[in-house]
């Protein structure tokens, strides 16, 4: 127990020694050193799943739409090229579900709906396509494909997540992590 110390004035002081906070510092930076990296693995995977939600409702949209109006929706990321829109293939981009099965010189009001550009997340697509294209029956033309959604930037100790979309016009997220290209 510490005995207390009297001043000039005679009152009693209680206070640490110099020795006690420099302890004190030490240990909170130790757990501060220890935690940061759990923090930053936290943030990547919030970021994938993210991502992850946005592709599942920008997928959803179109399928559903598609069915309820009983014709094509074009589901691409999207690029204004001299002032028109038209689709691209990074699927890191604002996303766009377009009436029709339009790619090239998009009219404003056949965009039906945007979804924001990714954050800190790359989206590869299997198939390199453009676009995914859903019938009146909710059915995308083509082959299965899969989105993988990796980290940004020198992560590759993360793992990255899959999305698989089956010719169904379903989707699922596969159970094992995918390998991100360092």
């Amino acid at each position: 127990m510490r005995k207390p110390v009297r001043h000039l004035s005679g009152a009693r002081a209680h206070g640490f020694t110099l020795l006690e906070l420099l302890v004190t510092l030490l240990i909170m930076g130790i757990v501060a050193a220890w935690g940061i990296p759990s923090f930053q693995a936290f943030g990547e995977r919030n970021a994938r799943t993210g991502e992850a939600n946005r592709l599942q409702t920008a997928l959803g949209f179109a399928r559903q739409t598609a069915i309820t109006q009983r014709q094509p929706v074009t589901l691409c990321p999207t690029t204004s090229h001299q002032g028109t829109l038209r689709c691209d293939d990074n699927w890191s981009q604002a996303l766009m579900a377009i009436r029709g099965d339009q790619t090239e010189d998009i009219a404003p009001a056949d965009v039906l709906r945007a979804f924001p550009t990714a954050q800190r997340i790359n989206v590869q697509y299997s198939r390199g396509w453009r676009r995914i294209r859903y019938d009146a029956l909710g059915h995308t033309s083509g082959f299965n494909g899969r989105f993988t959604l990796c980290p940004q930037g020198d992560h590759h100790r993360l793992k990255g997540s899959t999305l698989i979309l089956s010719q169904l016009g379903r989707w699922r997220m596969a159970r094992s992590p995918a390998e991100c290209p360092e």
